[in-house]
């Protein structure tokens, strides 16, 4: 790979950090809408965007593999999101995503059991990374018995992540981003629509006003943010992809100390440094060749 290719790659990684990490602001203006709903829209609204973009467009054929493969990546992205949404109900919302952001350390354990190789600067990468969270929100940390239930969907939600991740690296070899984000997104908002059916939820228990940043939400964190990670993984590996999002609760600090002026705790600016250079030997060490 080249140079220019190289910086273009962290660019857009750049980029879709810093729009993952808007969802967290997005939801201090949308407080009473239910979580399984605005997860579905944000889905969708994705997957139509990308739909309206891409039809008039030269489309290639997705093979029936891909196609079962696609299926399977949307129900964990779908499974992800509603598992994680019902975690951070029942435990703090550092400890939801403290393990939630556990991708990485399931898609490093799945490409050995795959047998690909995992270099030992990886895993001192995400060793470093974690190290650097686990210090940003271990005063939040909880897991007393209440949260018990909390604590579990919200590392399911980080293996289901893991698995959406595994499939796209598989997916992408030969699909285009814009063909697989299109497809995932929906099968996603199909996924999460059947979940909150179940659980009593109705997907339009929300305000006109709010159709604003379901739009948001599909535009900027969505395509700007998971569908630029898809289109990396064609070029990284699934657990460097799945690690970016570690830097995500630093950047919703920064984002929320610039737009609300709120105080950004200490443990963050100490442990950011941390986080960030983890990221960047993982990413720097998995290059797919």
């Amino acid at each position: 790979m080249s140079l220019t290719e190289l910086n273009r790659i962290y660019l857009i990684l750049a980029l879709a950090l810093v729009s993952v990490s808007s969802t967290a602001v997005v939801i201090r203006y949308v407080e009473l809408v239910p979580a399984l709903t605005l997860a579905f829209w944000r889905m969708l609204s994705a997957s139509l965007f990308l739909w309206c973009y891409s039809i008039k467009k030269p489309q290639n054929l997705i093979s029936l593999d891909n196609k079962y493969r696609i299926l399977l990546a949307g129900f964990f992205l779908g499974m992800h999101f509603a598992l994680f949404f019902v975690g951070v109900r029942n435990t703090s919302v550092a400890s939801a995503t403290l393990l939630a952001n556990t991708g990485p350390i399931f898609t490093s354990l799945m490409s050995r059991f795959r047998g690909e190789k995992v270099s030992l600067s990886v895993i001192l990468g995400l060793l470093i990374s974690i190290f650097g969270i686990i210090f940003v929100q271990w005063s939040d940390f909880r897991v007393e018995g209440n949260n018990s239930w909390g604590n579990i969907f919200s590392l399911l939600s980080g293996f289901c992540i893991a698995m959406t991740y595994m499939f796209a690296s598989e997916i992408r070899k030969d699909t285009e981003n814009i063909l697989y984000g299109r497809a995932v997104f929906f099968i996603a908002a199909m996924t999460i629509c059947v979940i909150a059916m179940l659980n009593g939820v109705s997907i339009f228990s929300f305000n006109k006003t709010d159709i604003v940043w379901f739009v948001f939400l599909g535009i900027v964190p969505s395509i700007l943010g998971h569908n630029m990670l898809n289109y990396c993984i064609k070029y990284l590996s699934p657990t460097a992809v799945a690690s970016i999002p570690l830097g995500e609760p630093i950047i919703a600090s920064a984002l929320c100390y610039f737009l609300f002026f709120e105080t950004v705790p200490i443990s963050a600016l100490l442990g950011a440094p941390l986080v960030f250079c983890g990221i960047i030997i993982t990413v720097k060490n998995s290059m797919v060749e």
